[in-house]
């Protein structure tokens, strides 16, 4: 991942305290959180709560409405440990908003909409009247690595199905029924491509396939499972509480297949701009 070198540290436009008091932000921002509060290109706005340091780049939509999108960092992070029935991260998390893809590519140096410096408990969001962020998909994978550490090799398909589990829609559907409209327009990926290859699959009907499959893993078996493969790796072999993956996720394809649908002009937006729409 390029990254961007430090240059001048630009002071903070800082709002502290408006949600009570801080707690447990005494370590200071690491990785690209430090490098993007170094570089002088921005003016950062930030609201403290507790465990979360929040910027907003200043006159940003994000900075506009940042009195409820500020609430919303400590909800996805609480979420996310619900999720996994563990507990926080220790240490502060910085998150960042910001207006478009071309900031994230000066910050983090990829057109991205989202991501998260694990490692570093940071992350960035791209927020605008037309795209709402994606705080609790990249909220997850900062919780679940500091929970469970690095996912072994070819787990791309359970660390982005966790992280968009979490998220838990698609534009203004729920993931399944997004997928379901997705498989009915274009088939399933295969199970051992979605294991092997995910990278290499269509973004929104991989992403979504693997959500949806490890919401469904979260509900049958429980975090504990989803730690073991994180942990172990995962193939169609692979048991679970006795039974294949592979079967397992057979079993699961008919059942998702049953219920409602998008309909096509919703269809037809998420297959063009992906989940960030419908509000």
């Amino acid at each position: 991942m390029p990254l961007l070198r430090a240059v001048h540290l630009l002071a903070i436009l800082v709002t502290v305290g408006a949600l009570g008091p801080s707690r447990g932000l005494t370590q200071e921002p690491a990785g690209l959180a430090a490098r993007a509060l170094a570089d002088s290109r921005f003016t950062w706005i930030r609201r403290d709560t507790a465990g979360v340091r929040v910027y907003f780049a200043a006159e940003s939509y994000a900075a506009r409405h940042r009195d409820s999108l500020v609430t919303r960092v400590p909800a996805a992070l609480d979420h996310a440990r619900r999720l996994l029935g563990t507990q926080a991260p220790d240490g502060a998390l910085d998150v960042f908003f910001v207006e478009s893809r071309d900031d994230m590519a000066q910050l983090i140096g990829v057109r991205a909409t989202g991501f998260a410096h694990r490692a570093a408990r940071a992350v960035f969001l791209v927020t605008n009247p037309a795209w709402r962020a994606f705080e609790r998909h990249e909220v997850m994978h900062v919780v679940a690595w500091h929970a469970w550490g690095p996912a072994v090799a070819n787990s791309d398909w359970l660390e982005e199905g966790l992280a968009q589990a979490a998220d838990g829609r698609c534009d203004a559907y729920s993931n399944e029924t997004a997928l379901r409209g997705l498989v009915r327009r274009g088939g399933w990926v295969t199970f051992d491509e979605l294991l092997g290859n995910f990278r290499q699959q269509p973004d929104l009907r991989a992403y979504l396939q693997a959500a949806v499959f490890v919401e469904y893993l979260l509900r049958t078996y429980g975090a504990p499972a989803i730690a073991t493969l994180w942990r172990q790796g995962s193939q169609a072999s692979t048991l679970l509480d006795g039974r294949p993956l592979g079967a397992i996720e057979a079993e699961w394809r008919t059942r998702v297949a049953l219920g409602s649908l998008p309909d096509d002009p919703a269809m037809t937006r998420i297959e063009a701009d992906g989940c960030g729409g419908g509000g």
